[in-house]
């Protein structure tokens, strides 16, 4: 390698560059036919990846803000807008840079942030499916994008596995366009469809699996959240026989019979990991949110499981012996954090309960019926959570 690195490649015959003339072409050809309707709103945000690592974090952050997805969390100054360093929360930002991410940890960032996923890898699609989901995507406005995860070597480029959004489709050419993030190595170019779906074949070393794509679009999940999982794939790793294992076996010992004594045995044994479960943003709930914080501490204080949680921490005991206990030292609302906790966690914490306990509980955790905005936390809490706990059992 050259002592003086490197300005751009060449691209391979067999791809197009998008701003030759035969890719303008393509490109007006594909706009009069519908082709090219989600590549406006992916333009409008287009971002080259801010280190050589970090494709898959650039496309996603491309797609987040496309798709309107409010971070939660401040960027600069005042503002709320994604970057890459927000995409740690399925695997460490260090480690990323170093070795990139595989195509299971995309999903996790993408659902942990705010967007559904559908994926699919190469061999659970066809080349015709595949085909109908470029169509559509897109075919769409907005709302709706396609991240390809795929080998390099195939197309003819250096490199192997790489990611980057689908920005258009030339219905009688059969060209896709990639608007590669590394815009240091290549530039966006038309590929043939076909071939890009040759590309996800290849095996991936780090997964022993396939690649493929996936479909994006933006949650149901209200954007406006206060809490958040705050953990990586090691760290919830960690984490989580609690909620399938370790917790339930202590609740079939003991066999509660009541919702105070069921809190009472989960606090007991409770480990000071979670300590850093969930984060919260009360510190920089901007102005015009502070309402809604307000609104929202109140319908926690509200919930019957606070209370119960309550008669237990508010003793001296509890604060002088317990892991809870000594949370409570430093943390202003603890009641609160950890009755979005026992509502978040998986169902599975419960399952060793008498059928009288387990059906209070599951009516508590029921999400038609808590009040709105305590709704819209868990709800985002139960998908961050769910999307490790699928991470953490593709990758076993």
């Amino acid at each position: 390698m050259d002592a003086d690195g490197f300005y751009r490649r060449i691209l391979p015959s067999s791809l197009i560059s998008f701003s030759s003339p035969e890719g303008r072409q393509i490109f007006a050809e594909a706009l009069a036919n519908g082709g090219m309707e989600g590549y406006f709103a992916i333009a409008e945000q287009f971002h080259t990846q801010s280190e050589p690592a970090f494709c898959g974090l650039g496309t996603l952050v491309v797609i987040l803000n496309a798709l309107a997805i409010d971070p939660g969390r401040i960027w600069k100054g005042l503002w709320r807008w994604y970057s890459e360093e927000f995409l740690d929360c399925c695997q460490q930002l260090s480690l990323i840079k170093q070795q990139g991410i595989t195509f299971d940890e995309l999903v996790c960032l993408a659902r942990c942030n705010g967007a559904k996923a559908e994926s699919y890898r190469y061999e659970q699609s066809t080349l015709e499916n595949f085909r109908k989901a470029v169509i559509k995507t897109t075919a769409s406005p907005q709302g709706l994008h396609m991240v390809v995860s795929y080998s390099r070597q195939v197309l003819g480029q250096t490199g192997d596995g790489h990611f980057s959004p689908i920005g258009g489709y030339h219905p009688r050419r059969d060209l896709v366009l990639i608007l590669d993030v590394a815009r240091f190595k290549y530039p966006p170019h038309w590929v043939s469809l076909s071939l890009l779906w040759d590309a996800f074949r290849p095996i991936d070393e780090t997964t022993g699996k396939c690649r493929g794509y996936v479909l994006l679009s933006k949650s149901d999940i209200s954007s406006q959240t206060f809490y958040h999982v705050a953990v990586d794939r090691y760290q919830w790793a960690a984490i989580a026989p609690y909620f399938t294992d370790v917790l339930p076996t202590m609740l079939a010992q003991e066999q509660p019979n009541s919702l105070l004594s069921m809190v009472d045995v989960i606090l007991r044994h409770l480990p000071s990991q979670f300590t850093y479960l969930i984060n919260t943003t009360v510190d920089d709930v901007p102005t015009e949110s502070q309402q809604i914080w307000h609104n929202l501490s109140q319908e926690i204080l509200s919930h019957p499981l606070l209370a119960a949680l309550q008669k237990i921490l508010f003793t001296q005991n509890w604060q002088e012996t317990t892991v809870a206990g000594q949370w409570l030292l430093r943390e202003q609302n603890l009641a609160q954090f950890l009755t979005l906790l026992l509502l978040s966690c998986p169902k599975e914490l419960y399952k060793t309960l008498n059928s009288e306990l387990l059906h209070q509980i599951y009516q508590m955790r029921d999400l038609e019926k808590l009040p709105p905005l305590m709704r819209q936390e868990v709800a985002k809490l139960r998908e961050q959570m769910s999307a490790l706990q699928e991470l953490l059992s593709v990758s076993s």
